[in-house]
């Protein structure tokens, strides 16, 4: 059985809620604040957290700095701990998306 969750923020959007160390805090972990340079790459890891929660179908029920959004050497993004999984991270001009598959 296979699932897709999709997801777009606006970047701007992101930005501004970047001011707040209690936003950054509760949404990225560590190594993803260490990895984002870009407030665009902020919020393509953001959609990326709320399109996996889309593709498990259950609505956030965690804090979303409980999963990782990490990249391999190549660049790609993965979720961390998530074997059957995959991740496709974008963004251009205003917007971030991405979508996430989840397999059984």
């Amino acid at each position: 059985m296979f699932s897709i969750g999709t997801d777009i923020i606006r970047i701007s959007r992101i930005e501004k809620s970047l001011e707040k160390d209690s936003f950054r805090a509760s949404v990225f972990t560590e190594k993803e604040i260490l990895y984002s340079k870009k407030a665009e790459t902020f919020a393509g890891i953001f959609a990326a957290k709320e399109a996996y929660f889309k593709a498990k179908g259950t609505g956030i029920q965690k804090r979303l700095n409980s999963i990782e959004i990490n990249h391999d050497e190549k660049g790609k993004p993965y979720i961390t701990g998530i074997e059957n999984s995959d991740v496709s991270i974008s963004h251009d001009g205003d917007y971030a998306v991405a979508s996430v598959i989840l397999w059984e």
